[in-house]
């Protein structure tokens, strides 16, 4: 009894302490406790305060990526349709280019047809008064020839010899005579005559003689240049010919 009475103090003692101690302990982690949750919340605010600012930033980002991207895409169908309109302008001017070079083909394949048929006609004509010369030569005996070549020149001297002078000025420093055949004493003098006295031009005649031109002369005196040879004739009849030939 007497050891349970000192043992009493002791437990008792021990045992308030250990309560103090505990509470003490306790109260330590329960501020410990504490301390971490709140700084745990801190850094969950922080974060989410982050987080917000970051889903903000996104946001923002995606509104002006959108905006962008809509700028974007109008300035490309803007794009598209000027480029359409060039495409356009440029199909119509290479259509325009075209057509303007398929009328100048066209036209010059006619004007080359118009002078491939003038060429023709003029072919025709000089074959036309060559056979007509070659006929006569064939038809028209030596001795009609010199009497068609006599006639031709006495009717230019006759010719000659109406003209009217008085309106004409030559100039008598230069001659020519071309004949088919030698001209007659006779009608030599008589051209140096009717020279003298139309044109005061007094020159002797010294002819060329040119067998292409069938029968007849020509005479130059000066600019006047008069044709009155056969070739001439025929020359002029295949002009009359053609006039009457539809080609």
């Amino acid at each position: 009894m007497d050891i349970l009475k000192i043992l009493l103090p002791v437990v008792v003692s021990h045992a308030v302490i250990l309560v103090i101690i505990i509470f003490v302990i306790r109260r330590l982690l329960l501020s410990d406790t504490m301390g971490a949750v709140e700084r745990i919340r801190q850094v969950e605010a922080e974060v989410r305060k982050k987080e917000e600012g970051i889903r903000r930033e996104i946001e923002e980002h995606e509104k002006d990526f959108a905006k962008k991207k809509t700028e974007a895409e109008q300035e490309l169908q803007k794009q598209r349709e000027a480029s359409e309109k060039e495409v356009g302008k440029m199909r119509e001017q290479v259509l325009a280019d075209a057509k303007k070079e398929g009328e100048r083909v066209i036209d010059q394949a006619k004007r080359n047809e118009e002078k491939i048929r003038q060429q023709i006609v003029q072919d025709m004509e000089e074959k036309a008064v060559n056979y007509g010369g070659e006929v006569f030569k064939l038809v028209f005996s030596e001795e009609l020839g010199e009497a068609i070549d006599r006639k031709f020149i006495d009717e230019l001297l006759d010719a000659l010899e109406q003209v009217d002078s008085s309106s004409i000025t030559v100039d008598t420093s230069s001659a020519d005579f071309r004949t088919s055949r030698p001209l007659a004493a006779d009608q030599k003098a008589r051209l140096e005559k009717l020279l003298n006295e139309k044109f005061s031009a007094n020159v002797k005649v010294q002819e060329k003689i040119d067998e292409k031109l069938l029968a007849g002369l020509i005479l130059k005196l000066g600019s006047l240049e008069i044709d009155g040879s056969l070739l001439n004739r025929f020359n002029e009849a295949a002009v009359e010919v053609k006039k009457n030939i539809k080609l």
